[in-house]
């Protein structure tokens, strides 16, 4: 069977307030956490990021998801905050995303790359050999809680096929219903959003429901 998918929570907030509220109640149930940033172009709405506030604020190291129409001038506002270990970038920023790429290198910072639904995965051949994640959105991006889309898992199973080497995320839409169908397809890493934040139970909580939820699948 696959290894379990590594579940790495998308956070998604409108201040500093709720910011905390969500990473505190994770406790040390995750290793990284993902944060989005939406600049209100890219993706409907805006979101809160602020790189002194994560720098102060947390432990954990922490992938950025972009949905900004310009990563790189987003990716200088991070450039001294430690915490910071893989950049996610669209394939379908308006912006200079050679730029982007090649300052995620001089960082050292690990690259994603991240395909809205109905992207064609042939987008990323340009830049997929300097990433080491390909990320599929599940949903639209900017709207919470969406319906998973079906053919994600299809997507997966296919860039798994044509870059065995990279590891395979999925964002957007990612609950109980959705992850068995995602583990048979092959996923490597899970960013559940509502899931994990959206309900009574407390955020590490939900986390540990999900890998014995997880542990218990057969593939």
């Amino acid at each position: 069977g696959n290894a379990m998918p590594v579940i790495i929570p998308s956070i998604l907030v409108n201040n500093k307030e709720a910011f905390i509220g969500c990473y505190t109640g994770l406790k040390q149930s995750v290793d990284m956490i993902q944060l989005d940033i939406a600049d209100g172009e890219f993706a409907p709405n805006k979101t809160w990021g602020n790189p002194q506030d994560i720098a102060t604020q947390t432990k954990t190291k922490v992938e950025l998801h972009l949905m900004v129409q310009n990563p790189l001038a987003e990716m200088k506002k991070w450039s001294s905050v430690d915490q910071i270990k893989r950049v996610l970038i669209h394939i379908e920023s308006l912006g200079n995303l050679n730029g982007a790429t090649n300052f995620a290198k001089e960082k050292g910072w690990e690259l994603g790359l991240v395909l809205n639904p109905d992207t064609e995965i042939l987008r990323i051949e340009p830049f997929v050999e300097h990433a080491t994640v390909i990320m599929f959105m599940g949903v639209y991006p900017g709207f919470q809680g969406q319906t998973f889309i079906p053919n994600t898992c299809t997507r997966v199973r296919k860039a798994k096929q044509h870059y065995p080497d990279k590891k395979i995320s999925v964002d957007g839409g990612v609950n109980k219903e959705t992850i068995p169908s995602l583990m048979r397809s092959g996923v490597d890493i899970i960013c559940p959003g509502s899931a994990i934040f959206g309900n009574t139970k407390t955020p590490a909580e939900n986390v540990l429901d999900l890998k014995t939820y997880m542990a218990n699948i057969s593939i």
